[in-house]
């Protein structure tokens, strides 16, 4: 007798078999088993944005030094949304802050090769969570800075 996880298991070939009949491998591996998926204790950026469709993403970055080191997200939505978030976390790891920004809706879906039209939203609701969270780095890591400025003056 199989036991839940080989059953589990077979599942899941089958339902990747039967998707990628339909939609890109990068598309399904990416829905299916994402690697950046969970939250990040004490993130350096944090944002949540419900989408039109009534998915919602949260995207949890880290920041040192200017690079974003960790990026990874949760979402109750679908495959799609799923491959999209994984996708955009995976783009932004290890980058200068800089060159996250170009990190859009387009460049989402051309990494992800075949989305759907009627799930491309799902794109720019991972683009637009990346980007309200590396912003609120930004902004925090000002804040941090500026409040050093205002430490120094009042002491020196």
């Amino acid at each position: 007798m199989k036991t839940d996880r080989a059953i589990e298991e077979i599942m899941l070939g089958m339902v990747r078999e039967k998707a990628i009949e339909m939609y890109s491998e990068t598309i399904v591996s990416y829905g299916i088993d994402p690697s950046n998926y969970g939250a990040i204790p004490d993130p350096d950026g944090y944002a949540k944005i419900t989408g039109p469709c009534g998915d919602t993403a949260e995207m949890f970055v880290r920041m040192r030094n200017g690079t974003v080191e960790q990026v990874t997200f949760n979402t109750d939505g679908c495959m799609f949304s799923i491959a999209a978030c994984s996708v955009a976390a995976e783009m932004a790891e290890g980058k200068p802050f800089p060159r996250c920004v170009g990190i859009n809706q387009s460049a989402i879906l051309k990494r992800l090769e075949k989305m759907p039209a009627d799930h491309e939203h799902c794109a720019l609701l991972a683009a637009m969570t990346l980007q309200k969270a590396l912003r609120q780095c930004i902004d925090k890591q000002k804040e941090e800075e500026q409040a050093e400025r205002e430490t120094t003056e009042t002491t020196g």
